[in-house]
This record gives C-alpha cells, sequence and structure tokens, in this order.
C-alpha cells in the first residue's frame, strides 16, 4: 500500500511542482505500467534499461495450513529438507519471517531439527534482526566451507543483500507499523505481504551465484 500510495500522491503534486524530475530505481518494477502512470502531454514517461546478469528463478507454491500437529516452523524445516536434496547440492537458503519472535522460534526449531541428521552436520543457522549486535548481523557476510540458512525479516528484501542465497523460502507475512484511530497508538501487526514483495523476495537469490529455487 505504501508504494502504491507515493507514486499516487507524486502524479498530484507534479502538475504544481514543474521544475521537479522524479527518478524510480528498480530491477523489478512494472516498468511500462509506471510510465503510462506519469504520463504527460509528451506521452508516457521515459523508461531508460540498464542490462544486467539474469538468473533464472523457479518459484515452488506450498500451501500452508497450521495445525496441532504442523505449524509455521514445521513447513520450514521440511521446506529446508527439500531444497538441501537438491540436485545442486550448494548454496545457502534465506527465510523470510515477520519479527524477532518468529525468527528466534524457527531457528531453535532448526537447530533441533538438523541436529538429528547427518545430511545437515555442517549446516550453520543463522538469525538476522535489528537487535543482534552489529557483530552478530556481520556474521552473515563472513566466509564459510559449510551451507547457512539465514533467517530475516523484510530487510533482506530491499536493504541489503546477503551473499551465497542460492534459494529462498518465503512465509509471505511481515510486520506493519500500524496506527490505530480508535486507541490513538501505533501497533506492529503481522499481515500477508504485498504481491510486489512477493515478486521481490524471490529476486534475493541468484544475485551472486546461478540457478536459484524458491519456495
Amino acid at each position: 500500500m505504501n508504494i502504491d500510495f507515493l507514486p499516487g500522491y507524486l502524479r498530484q503534486i507534479l502538475p504544481r511542482r514543474p521544475g521537479w524530475k522524479i527518478v524510480v530505481t528498480s530491477a523489478t518494477i512494472a516498468a511500462q505500467r509506471l510510465a503510462d502512470h506519469f504520463a504527460a502531454r509528451q506521452g508516457p514517461a521515459p523508461v531508460i534499461r540498464v542490462s544486467g546478469r539474469m538468473f533464472p528463478v523457479e518459484q515452488r507454491y506450498r500451501p500452508f495450513e497450521e495445525s496441532r500437529d504442523y505449524d509455521l516452523n514445521s513447513a520450514i524445516a521440511d521446506g529446508v529438507d527439500e531444497l538441501w536434496r537438491d540436485v545442486h547440492n550448494s548454496g545457502d537458503i534465506l527465510v523470510f519471517l515477520p519479527g524477532e519472535r518468529e525468527i528466534r522460534e524457527a531457528a531453535d526449531h532448526l537447530r533441533k531439527h538438523l541436529s538429528h541428521q547427518p545430511l545437515f552436520r555442517n549446516a550453520e543457522v543463522l538469525p538476522l534482526f535489528a537487535r543482534l549486535s552489529q557483530a552478530e548481523q556481520d556474521r552473515i557476510f563472513d566466509g564459510h566451507t559449510g551451507r547457512r540458512i539465514v533467517l530475516a525479516t523484510n530487510v533482506a528484501e530491499t536493504s541489503l543483500t546477503v551473499p551465497g542465497i542460492r534459494y529462498v523460502i518465503d512465509a509471505g507475512t511481515a510486520r506493519m507499523k500500524r496506527y490505530s484511530f480508535r486507541s490513538k497508538v501505533e501497533q506492529l501487526l503481522v499481515e500477508p505481504i504485498s504481491q510486489s514483495s512477493a515478486n521481490q523476495r524471490p529476486g534475493r537469490c541468484g544475485r551472486s551465484v546461478g540457478w536459484p529455487t524458491t519456495g
């Protein structure tokens, strides 16, 4: 909603600010739709394309329904099992979760799950969220020989690129700041992500290695 609101607001302002020049950059944006949105007498806004390396992304959809015996952490563990046995058998996994609590719970679940299987002997589970110390956050950039599973919030969607990611598991939610007019307070609510975010997250894999998969 925030992304959709901003271009609409800018379009209203532009006629009153003839000297403004707006440059929108993105690797995944629907360029022609945005160019038509900002169309003027001269026609659609110009689109400048800069070519770069492109990797195919295979997407696998796994419907999830929570029950007493099967929660989100179990679904993530199943996704890790499937990706770990991928024929390419290399590269790290990035898991998107809405917040610190969910990341801590998923990390604990994964460590217990992996410890009982010889296949994951050298696996490393790394959480990534704002309240970690700088040294703990920087661990994701350290060199390593085994495979890693990085659990992060939507900060890994656009704000930083985690190196070595070949697979993405997306829980499809994010913690968003919302203002309640009734109680006059701000709340952080877990909500389904937008379609634009869902399209953005698969692009986190394959930025440094090829043939990525997202689930």
